[in-house]
């Protein structure tokens, strides 16, 4: 499929070997249920995601990644036909819904927050 997304210019730069390093397709790094998530057509939006998390710094760079892997999983959708196209386009509603509401973890893990990494204590 030849569909155009959308990343930033330094994405596309990107070797394999460091896109490697940041992104892995959909679904959390080591998430126990990425065998449920679309790769199929869907791997090089997530992977534009994966960066815009890696690099992303605050709650409105999260929005943004966000959005855009909402709008570029819609672009992959609009070159499907027939049902593929309804079920994919659900698959990236309830995907893009997930997203949004549980991947502060994976926004927020290993970055400083307000300019400091804080001190993990045992509770």
């Amino acid at each position: 499929m030849n569909v155009r997304v959308y990343a930033p210019v330094e994405y596309w730069k990107l070797t394999q070997e460091e896109k490697d390093k940041i992104c892995n397709g959909c679904g959390g790094r080591g998430g126990k249920f990425n065998f449920l998530i679309p790769q199929k057509y869907f791997k090089e939006c997530c992977n534009i995601h994966d960066y815009l998390y890696n690099k992303g710094q605050n709650e409105n760079d999260k929005r943004i990644a966000d959005r855009l892997l909402a709008y570029n999983m819609n672009l992959v959708c609009d070159q499907l036909k027939g049902f593929k196209r309804f079920y994919y386009k659900q698959l990236a509603k309830v995907f893009h819904k997930a997203v949004v509401n549980f991947g502060d973890y994976y926004f927020w893990k290993n970055k400083a927050i307000s300019g400091t990494i804080p001190k993990s204590i045992k509770v």
